[in-house]
């Protein structure tokens, strides 16, 4: 009879084999074609555990809007198509694939929705199919939630009939949407916590603010590596989430911002030393990003009337096409110093962001106070707040007074 341990040992040892296969097949078939003078091209990239997707190969669709590529590759990973700038569709390369997708949207108002596409290929690559259908289907709970309570609040001024957002807010749900995906993520994790496909779900699982979820996801990379040597990915993907580990503790509260020297729309080197004496708030953004776009006319009411009691606004573009962002700073008027990134990579990595606006409000010391994803009614009442009082930028276990003001 096989003990235990020695059950463990063969599991090791057989998870330790060369993988295979060394070349799979990728098969697609899109419903819509693009508008004439767009490409028609599919890109496929793979995810090396570095946080940089590489693009390793593209296609022009045939006349059937079909496409193929053939992957030549050491051992599986995570890949991801580009279909003509509109689908993304990830799978697993352990095995042949094949996926039917839409394609371009045909609809007269075109809005970037996350929609789902099932993958059919390895078994490991459904849980990929898994975790994307999870994550698509919380975030279109999400939306469905807030405009269900968007119309129950307007019925109510509307009619004077408060029955219906007084169900809302008052009625037992069994779950909040959030915690919902949650639970479904972490029996996943658990059934395929011996999958090498298991680094999909470990890219964000390492949230530099969260020391237990830290460890957690080291642990299980270890565990990875220790199944699968082979598995480079895992060994990259830990590097990578250690130091932006590292880099997220320099821009805790009470850090001194990083130091920056980045081009103005005259091509002088500008830094944010200059600004102290003033609070700062640090705005990064892109001309192409809608959030941001939508967010500057509230910026300019908040810059116009906290600019006599010391704000100060810096628009840091992560832009890589400076005829793109000359336009959009022309178009918005912004009265407020504009710089470019000369390396968006690094910027986003230097403040850790992967979504935009996101903001930082600094003291007059040039220490950081906080830090927003988005320009939301509650980052705007805690930027004034913060101004209001005097607030200093504190250590985060020292920031009692920062958080009331910010409630």
């Amino acid at each position: 009879m096989l003990t235990a341990a020695l059950v463990a040992a063969c599991a090791t040892a057989n998870a330790q084999q060369a993988p295979m296969p060394k070349q799979i097949t990728v098969k697609g078939k899109v419903k819509f074609d693009v508008p004439e003078g767009q490409p028609r091209k599919v890109w496929l990239s793979r995810d090396n555990g570095t946080g940089k997707p590489e693009v390793v190969d593209s296609v022009e669709m045939g006349k059937d809007l079909t496409y193929s590529f053939r992957i030549k590759q050491n051992h599986p990973g995570i890949y991801k198509l580009n279909v003509m700038y509109w689908d993304h569709i990830t799978f697993w390369s352990d095995a042949d694939v094949s996926v039917s997708s839409r394609g371009y949207d045909t609809a007269r108002i075109k809005m970037k929705i996350p929609h789902f596409y099932y993958v059919q290929g390895s078994r490991d690559n459904d849980f990929i199919n898994q975790m994307e259908l999870n994550s698509t289907n919380g975030y279109l709970r999400s939306v469905e939630d807030y405009n269900l309570e968007y119309y129950a609040k307007q019925h109510k001024e509307k009619t004077g009939d408060s029955a219906w957002i007084t169900y809302l807010n008052t009625r037992p749900r069994y779950n909040k949407a959030g915690d919902d995906a949650e639970m479904r993520r972490d029996l996943l994790l658990k059934i395929y916590k011996d999958r090498p496909v298991l680094i999909y779900a470990l890219r964000y699982a390492g949230s530099p603010e969260d020391t237990t979820a830290y460890n957690n996801t080291l642990a299980q990379l270890d565990h990875l590596l220790k199944l699968y040597p082979w598995l480079s990915e895992a060994k990259n993907l830990k590097t990578t989430i250690i130091n932006n580990r590292a880099q997220a503790m320099k821009l805790k509260p009470g850090q001194q911002a990083p130091s920056i020297s980045y081009p103005d729309a005259m091509g002088q080197l500008q830094n944010l030393e200059k600004y102290k004496g003033k609070y700062v708030l640090v705005d990064f953004w892109a001309s192409w990003c809608g959030p941001c776009r939508q967010a500057i006319p509230k910026v300019k009411e908040l810059y116009a009337g906290y600019k006599e009691k010391g704000l100060e606004v810096v628009s840091i573009s992560i832009d890589t096409d400076k005829k793109a962002w000359a336009k959009a700073m022309a178009d918005e008027k912004m009265p407020w110093e504009q710089l470019l990134s000369s390396n968006k990579d690094k910027t986003m990595a230097d403040f850790q962001f992967s979504g935009i606006p996101t903001l930082y409000l600094l003291d007059r010391e040039g220490k950081i106070i906080t830090k927003y994803t988005g320009y939301s009614p509650e980052a705007e009442a805690g930027i004034k707040a913060a101004i209001d009082k005097g607030v200093a930028a504190k250590p985060a276990g020292e920031r009692r007074v920062m958080q009331a003001a910010t409630m």
